[in-house]
């Protein structure tokens, strides 16, 4: 059973580049393997990686791999620059003045990330008046080895949406609830840990943006579980109460 637009997939993946007679792993979404290869990140979350077919934001070459596999198959494949990132570029290696740089407060030193104008770069290298900052992806021009495997599809609309919403929040999947709410609308509760997130708009922009385009979702009620602590109850063992708080959205198409 091949997969289709739109379909639903939780894979794992190894993404490793030759480096002489060595196989260096660049990136990965098995924790064993971040830690054994040294790119282990305490912040990121290491499960199965949800891709839309044809919707998601991988390489071409993952995209079209998927096209032809089923749930629990394993591929090994090579992903050409054309299917991966791109080409390598000179014309993205850019030469800026130090004196903007130090307006941006960005020290001039070789090897540093830096964001520039929204984009992210490599300090390459740096003259007494320049630098010259590389913005090719760090892997464009490159052959990638691919260790790709299936391990699941969602079904449900319910896992779909849990899966949405874990993608731009931190949040235990067991804690969001979801309800349809009449054709083409959603009640969608979150518990209250989602209050202490950063730029919490954004992230509600984003997830609203893939209900809508993704899931064809027209319309969501958001309700944030928050418990109360009471201070200063009665002797009479008032316990704490549970609030909702409500707010109607429609996503963006």
């Amino acid at each position: 059973m091949a997969f289709k637009d739109g379909d639903f997939v939780l894979i794992n993946y190894v993404i490793s580049v030759k480096d002489g007679d060595r196989e260096i792993v660049e990136d990965t979404n098995k924790e064993d393997v971040a830690k054994s290869a040294g790119i282990y990140d305490s912040n990121r979350r290491y499960e199965p990686y949800l891709v839309v077919v044809g919707r998601s934001q991988v390489i071409k070459a993952i995209d079209e791999q998927l096209r032809d596999m089923d749930v629990g198959q394993r591929k090994e494949f090579i992903a050409t620059p054309d299917k991966a990132y791109g080409p390598y570029r000179n014309d993205l290696i850019i030469r800026l003045p130090i004196k903007q740089l130090n307006r941006y407060g960005i020290p001039p030193v070789v090897g540093r990330r830096v964001e520039v104008g929204g984009r992210i770069g490599v300090i390459r290298s740096v003259t007494e008046r320049f630098a010259y900052i590389d913005f090719n992806h760090p892997l464009a021009g490159r052959d990638l080895k691919v260790e790709l495997e299936v391990v699941g599809k969602l079904e449900t609309l319910d896992d779909k949406v849990k899966y949405l919403v874990t993608r731009y929040m931190p949040l235990d999947r067991n804690s969001i609830s979801v309800s349809q709410q009449g054709e083409g609308s959603i009640e969608l509760q979150l518990p209250q840990e989602v209050l202490g997130l950063s730029d919490l708009e954004s992230r509600l922009q984003l997830l609203l943006g893939d209900l809508s385009s993704l899931l064809g979702i027209k319309g969501v009620k958001l309700v944030v579980n928050v418990t109360l602590s009471q201070q200063g109850a009665s002797a009479s063992g008032q316990q704490a109460s549970q609030q909702q708080q409500e707010a109607q959205a429609t996503p963006q198409s």
